[in-house]
């Protein structure tokens, strides 16, 4: 079927009859993933419209090599593959079987079409439904934005449909593990009937969250046997990958089908779980090994080097406080630790390291990863002004950071309204000024403040650069004023034809203009990557709220700017390799991981930042308390914070190993950006590395 070759234990499991159940489990690398292809081709050969193929992955992104392999020339012809995750089998079942769920689900408008919310939409209703709750002093005691207040409701809402209780028990098994002062108690109540009046509200209009539409999907396959069978009867095979990083519910459904579907594979990865802050559990994905009389575990990892594969081994077993018995010499080859006093000199040596590496021919910058714990604005800016400096693309990811942060959408909005004069919003000269610097290159502080204060008239009203004195365009430059009355010939242009929604208008904006050389934007990826995710969620705005506008006679692109400004966060966009192609990676770690890519060189900053060890606080929700693994009668204390964080540390440290094929650079800031000294964990692992190392030479 295919012209790889295929190792002693890969052969093992393909020799196994097709219409069988097998578990299959291995570290990283080991070709799993590898096994799963060629089985889809395999059942892809017998499928046809009554026997039909189910892929399963936890993530969109986790899902590449199955949809790569189906558009190779070689992939079988006929019925494709159905590739989907637990939210996309939801969804189906709910569109299909909407008139009877209306009954069963207490909608209040059985004639209404359901409405998929995406999570900045469910965070726009979810504070008209707190609004009210607000006024009245609910978390007044919070120090928290009200973007991040609505993110964990929602997540406790989440919770409870991938795990699989009540939404009403969210509370009270978050009381009964709260160990701190009583305020917290009152805080867990008060996110509980914000939950459950979003959950009503939803009802009432037929709106669908993601836990939503989890219950609904869950809880009409348990309750009616007719409805299951129907679904699922045209899927004769099964495959389900990344089964660590899924959730229990999507676990129980697999257990459930095991006397439907003959053909099953069931995928997991043996040192992962990295989702468990989404709910993953990856001692629910064990059960499936129990319904699976052929099970195989691959030992074997393939393009992971010998000192590399060493040195994770090596530093693993001192975060854990594991003797080490010997630690091979080779390991050295495997990382460079530098320590280096400042935090300034640690952007600089990691930039003319890459620089180096690039020169060398040793990598390309697709083939390179800066990570660190989180990343602030200010290492952000730091890191992207020096790379941009040395000529090196580069593609930064934070999720969980809102649009309305970046400085590019500000600078994009800002022009936004002043091409849309009727909107009636303001442009403060401030904002001009920081659109300007966004968009114009090398464009300071003090020019762009001269262009904004000289160019912004009435309200939201740009002036030309040649409108100005004479003796004050001098000091502007007339390479900056040129570019800056390209944008107003733009919109002046623009003004003369029917206005276009917000989204197209800003893909023109950007497409015609920005895009374009003489513009900052020009071929800078990380500023386009964001403005695709920008366009998205407008579009995505507009669809849900485009009759809502016009019932309230509001225009819709308006109302998007004025909720972007309350800050909510985007709906999850994905940056899959193709986007990420000839670019260094500049993430969080644990953003790096869910990309489940590879790279050459990886670079690690501020080891002795905390934030390597320690839990992101969530005062609204809980991680571990709110799973399936922790007792409902147990209070989560100091130990077992500290025994999670040592675990969740040194599974990071083996899955970026795992992720890095040449070689590590660790550093060491003596004081941080703060100004402090400070120390962690992996700084403490890596000293009792060092320790070890050369009591192994002394001895040697």
């Amino acid at each position: 079927m295919d012209d790889l070759y295929y190792t002693t234990q890969q052969q093992d499991v393909l020799n196994v009859e097709i219409n069988s159940h097998v578990f299959l489990e291995g570290p990283f690398k080991s070709g799993k993933t590898s096994v799963g292809l060629f089985r889809m081709k395999e059942m892809a050969a017998h499928a046809d419209p009554t026997h039909q193929i189910l892929v399963l992955t936890p993530q969109r992104s986790l899902s590449i090599p199955y949809r790569t392999c189906m558009q190779a020339p070689n992939f079988p012809a006929g019925v494709l593959p159905n590739v989907t995750t637990l939210a996309g089998l939801a969804r189906q079942l709910i569109r299909l079987s909407w008139p009877q769920i209306t009954e069963q689900g207490g909608f209040r408008k059985p004639d209404q079409l359901p409405t998929f919310l995406s999570m900045e939409t469910a965070q726009y209703f979810l504070k008209q439904i707190c609004q009210p709750l607000l006024a009245k002093g609910y978390f007044v005691e919070m120090h928290i934005d009200q973007a991040r207040l609505f993110s964990q409701i929602l997540d406790t809402m989440n919770k409870a449909a991938l795990v699989g209780y009540p939404l009403s028990e969210t509370a009270q098994r978050l009381k009964d593990a709260w160990n701190g002062e009583a305020i917290r108690q009152s805080h867990y109540d008060q996110s509980q009937e914000c939950a459950l009046a979003f959950r009503s509200f939803c009802l009432q209009n037929n709106l669908l969250d993601f836990s939503l539409q989890v219950e609904i999907f869950r809880n009409c396959l348990a309750r009616d046997s007719v409805l299951k069978r129907n679904f699922f009867q045209s899927y004769q095979y099964l495959i389900a990958d990344n089964l660590e990083e899924d959730v229990p519910v999507l676990h129980d459904l697999l257990l459930s089908l095991q006397g439907e579907i003959p053909s099953m594979l069931f995928i997991k990865d043996s040192h992962a779980g990295f989702r468990s802050f989404l709910g993953a559990d990856p001692t629910s994905a064990d059960r499936l090994k129990h319904i699976c009389p052929h099970s195989f575990e691959f030992s074997e990892q393939f393009d992971i080097s010998a000192p590399i594969h060493a040195f994770q081994f090596s530093l693993s077993n001192c975060i854990i406080q594991k003797d080490t018995s010997h630690i091979s010499p080779e390991v050295t080859r495997a990382y460079s630790l530098r320590s280096v006093q400042f935090y300034p000199q640690m952007i600089v040596d990691v930039c003319q390291t890459i620089q180096q590496l690039i020169h060398d021919e040793l990598a390309g910058p697709e083939d390179i990863a800066v990570l660190s714990p989180y990343l602030p604005d200010s290492l952000k800016f730091s890191l992207s002004q020096k790379l941009i400096g040395m000529n090196i693309p580069f593609l930064s990811s934070r999720p969980s950071r809102s649009l309305a942060e970046e400085p590019i959408t500000h600078a994009v909005l800002t022009f936004a309204k002043a091409a849309h004069p009727h909107w009636n919003l303001e442009i403060t000269q401030q904002e001009l000024r920081q659109a300007i610097m966004a968009i114009l290159p090398h464009c300071d502080l003090i020019r762009a403040s001269l262009l904004a204060q000289n160019t912004l008239v009435e309200k939201n009203k740009l002036n030309h650069y040649y409108d100005i004195p004479p003796f004050t365009r001098e000091r502007i430059t007339d390479m900056l004023g040129n570019a800056f009355d390209a944008v107003v010939d733009w919109i002046n242009e623009y003004q003369k034809e029917d206005t276009l929604p917000l989204d197209i208008f800003l893909s023109r904006f950007f497409g015609e203009l920005f895009s374009q050389s003489g513009f900052k934007l020009h071929q800078d990826v990380d500023n386009a990557v964001l403005l695709t995710a920008l366009i998205q969620s407008i579009r995505d705005f507009r669809m849900m709220f485009s009759t809502l506008a016009e019932e309230q006679q509001q225009d819709i692109s308006k109302m998007y700017i004025e909720t972007l400004q309350t800050g909510l966060l985007p709906s999850a966009h994905t940056i899959t390799a193709s986007e990420n192609d000839h670019a260094v990676t500049i993430a969080p770690a644990f953003t790096f991981l869910m990309k489940n890519q590879t790279v050459k060189y990886q670079f690690w900053l501020d080891i002795g930042n905390i934030g390597w060890w320690e839990r992101l606080d969530q005062p609204l929700t809980h991680p571990y308390v709110l799973s399936r693994n922790w007792p409902r009668d147990k209070r989560w204390m100091d130990a077992q914070e500290f025994q999670a964080n040592q675990n969740a540390l040194a599974r990071l440290v083996a899955g970026l190993l795992d992720r890095c094929s040449e070689h590590v650079y660790l550093y060491v800031a003596g004081l941080n950006q703060a100004g402090m000294s400070q120390s962690s964990p992996l700084l403490s692992a890596m000293q009792l590395f060092l320790k070890r190392s050369y009591g192994m030479e002394q001895h040697e």
